[in-house]
């Protein structure tokens, strides 16, 4: 829609390229969107590949080819983390396990000895006030939708289904405003002038720290006339402080991703997820967004003693609060977590086969406690419902028009074409081609007239829009698949709890 080729860059591989010894020639290749050159091939000596879980296939082929060529493979990251041995039959000959603060040294002194089939593991953490500003200059930055940096690392909160504490650790640890400071003037200095991703797992993880940082930040912004608009990922106790809100919206933070999970208190207390529970979700959530903040909230179907009709009670939060994005997943169990080590000794873990892990269109890959058909029958719901056309854009304006005044001064800044380009094609497709145009023109007049200070951000969520038109159809496909091509041992494995009859039909409800 904005002729960008993906959202945000490889912030761990640029952190990394800065550790490395400046003499060498570096170069960054982003598979997301590009390809490694015969040339490239040609000309390195060592190849240093990372990435999540979701993104294991791309990095094996990877691994492999550059074997092939003869190449000295790195591989470092959140997945490897989990399944080094993976990595090293692919052919990896080093493998890093931990932050790359911590283990640079040993690399180095691996790559120098010509070492081959290691693994260089440290559980100390890093510390942040020594790490370097990021090569942002390895960047091809017009590709990019938003740019990234990252304040603090670790998380304080104890989520049974969560392995950023096995990776980071439970104490947050955060950079100096100097450094964050100098990352952004870096950006800056190379024509960014649009959002940036705050990208830490809780950035009120620390929050005296956050308070001191964001201080700093509001001058910073306001000598430049707000170059950037921030957005990032928190905790719902973010609701709590008014002096918290007040500086993160004075700093030009505008959206923020929250971790609801589930209305089901039930659920949350299984999950372990204490932060959320005595907690008025829909009271945290309107607080926040009427400081200005449109919430991404993030939710997960499939917890154990799951009542019934968890989709719908989801839809509903998302609705009574006007949350125009519930990033919802089935929950799935992820390697070294709380939640695998109880699955295994439950005997109910299926698979951590990583094709579909920590993929919104994977299956859940344990025994659940309820069907596995009414499980996803519920999840497709909540796609279909709320990202209907007229559902969605009622909620979008509802989210903007409940916002107090803006309270800080808007500089104009002249959009890109491609980015009027993305508001023509949106309107032409919402405003005439689909059914739902009369909702459209209603909302979009309304939107212009009682706060056209946020018309910008309104127009926005329309062009965001479009991704989830298409993509609630991916889910349905993705998911019906699954179903489908479910083996008849893995059926079996789901009956055994009674959660699917082996002689059932596997499908679900477009």
């Amino acid at each position: 829609m904005t002729g960008k080729k993906t959202l945000v860059p490889p912030l761990g591989l640029i952190t990394v390229a800065a550790l490395l010894p400046h003499e060498w020639h570096q170069e960054l290749v982003d598979m997301a969107f590009q390809s490694i050159s015969e040339a490239q091939w040609d000309s390195c000596d060592v190849v240093f590949i990372s990435g999540m879980v979701v993104q294991a296939q791309g990095i094996l082929e990877v691994t492999r080819e550059a074997k092939k060529r003869g190449k000295k493979v790195v591989v470092g990251g959140p997945w490897v983390f989990h399944y080094p041995e993976d990595a090293l039959a692919a052919g990896a000959d080093i493998v890093v396990k931990g932050e790359a603060e911590t283990t640079i040294d040993k690399l180095l002194a691996a790559i120098s000895s010509g070492a081959s089939g290691e693994v260089i593991f440290s559980q100390d953490k890093a510390d942040l006030e020594k790490s370097p500003v990021p090569r942002f200059d390895l960047l091809d930055i017009k590709s990019y939708a938003n740019m990234a940096v990252q304040f603090s690392r670790g998380c304080p909160f104890q989520c049974e289904f969560c392995d950023i504490t096995l990776m980071l650790g439970r104490r947050v640890r955060t950079k100096t405003p100097d450094q964050i400071l100098a990352e952004l003037q870096c950006l800056y200095d190379l024509g960014w002038r649009r959002w940036v991703f705050f990208v830490d797992d809780n950035f009120v993880g620390n929050v005296t720290m956050a308070k001191i940082l964001l201080k700093r930040l509001i001058p910073w912004m306001e000598e430049r006339k707000r170059p950037f608009g921030f957005y990032t990922q928190a905790s719902v106790n973010m609701g709590s402080d008014d002096k918290l809100l007040e500086l993160m919206y004075a700093a030009g933070f505008f959206r923020v991703f929250l971790g609801i999970e589930t209305p089901d208190e039930e659920s949350l207390i299984g999950a372990k997820k204490f932060q959320n529970v005595n907690t008025d979700l829909d009271k945290v959530c309107g607080k926040i967004t009427q400081a200005g903040f449109q919430i991404i909230a993030g939710a997960i179907i499939g917890f154990d003693n799951e009542k019934p009709g968890a989709g719908k009670r989801l839809v509903q939060f998302a609705q009574r609060n006007h949350i125009p994005e519930l990033f919802t997943s089935l929950l799935q169990v992820g390697p070294g977590t709380d939640l695998c080590k109880r699955m295994e000794k439950e005997k109910r873990l299926i698979s951590l086969d990583y094709t579909y892990l920590s993929n919104q269109t994977g299956l859940i890959n344990f025994v659940p406690t309820r069907p596995i058909s009414e499980i996803v029958e519920e999840y497709i719901y909540v796609y279909r419902t709320l990202y209907e056309p007229r559902e969605y854009i009622k909620r979008v304006y509802e989210c903007f028009s409940v916002m107090d005044p803006p309270k800080i001064k808007k500089f104009f800044r002249l959009p890109y074409m491609k980015e009027l380009r993305a508001v023509v094609v949106t309107t032409l497709r919402q405003g005439l081609l689909y059914p739902s145009r009369n909702t459209f023109w209603k909302y979009f007049f309304k939107a212009l007239w009682n706060f056209p200070d946020r018309f910008d951000r309104y127009i926005t969520a329309c062009v965001e829009a479009e991704h989830y038109f298409d993509f609630r159809q991916t889910i349905y496909r993705e998911i019906e698949f699954q179903m489908q091509a479910m083996d008849e041992e893995t059926k079996a494995r789901y009956a055994v709890a009674g959660s699917l009859s082996p002689a059932a039909e596997v499908s679900v409800s477009k």
